[in-house]
């Protein structure tokens, strides 16, 4: 009920701010690829252990250097010390997995405008962030579920006037430290890099699809 709850709150904030708004169009997509965790155990290595993942997304498109998103991902995450060749891990020899659904609204910046084109120039650089929440559907350990603040980078590229296609690499920051079963660890060598709780983080592609279109229409030029 919580998680229908969530859902049902965001996509109706969105759509409202869309009648409010005027926008011009909105896409609803899909997205695959990988999930991975850092924290405790992994502190600093990228793609350590990936796990395939996948979403929905739907995009709110205010002109074409902005928008609002909405993403319900799910993704999965494991780690253990036996990875690690240091002698304070091998020691500890921690293990732990976990699942989970990543529910954000972010607000995405393009750097160049993004309209279609027949030349060829349909694509752009962007970035994105906001706030989400996350719903652990299964864990080694007892943990809650928890708020955390989505940000990232990516790349997309429209094909045609109603399919845009992009890959985007995107980071968790979580406010929980017990995901991986280690919290505040005694040496400050072991501690996770930017403050001491744990992070995931999403990559792959996406294709979303234009729903609403009111860019031909006289109420709106």
């Amino acid at each position: 009920m919580k998680i229908l709850y969530f859902l049902t709150l965001s996509f109706l904030n969105i759509f409202t701010f869309q009648i409010v708004s005027g926008q011009r169009y909105s896409e609803m997509g899909v997205f695959g690829g990988a999930s991975y965790y850092l924290g405790d155990i992994n502190t600093a290595g990228q793609f350590y252990k990936p796990s395939p993942s996948v979403g929905v997304l739907y995009r709110l498109v205010l002109d074409s250097r902005q928008a609002f998103r909405s993403n319900v991902y799910y993704g999965g995450f494991q780690g253990a010390d036996r990875d690690f060749k240091n002698d304070f891990q091998q020691n500890r020899n921690i293990s732990f997995s976990a699942s989970l659904l990543d529910m954000n609204v972010v607000y995405e910046f393009n750097f160049l405008p993004f309209k279609y084109s027949d030349r060829g120039t349909s694509f752009t650089p962007f970035i994105f962030g906001g706030l989400g929440y996350d719903f652990i559907l299964q864990s080694t350990y007892n943990i809650s579920n928890h708020f955390s603040v989505p940000f990232g980078i990516g790349l997309k590229y429209m094909i045609s006037k109603k399919i845009t296609v992009g890959t985007e690499w995107s980071f968790r920051k979580t406010f929980e430290d017990k995901i991986d079963g280690v919290a505040n660890p005694g040496e400050v060598k072991q501690k996770s890099s930017l403050i001491n709780t744990d992070w995931y983080s999403f990559a792959g592609f996406f294709i979303s699809f234009r729903l609403f279109d009111n860019s031909e229409c006289p109420v709106y030029q």
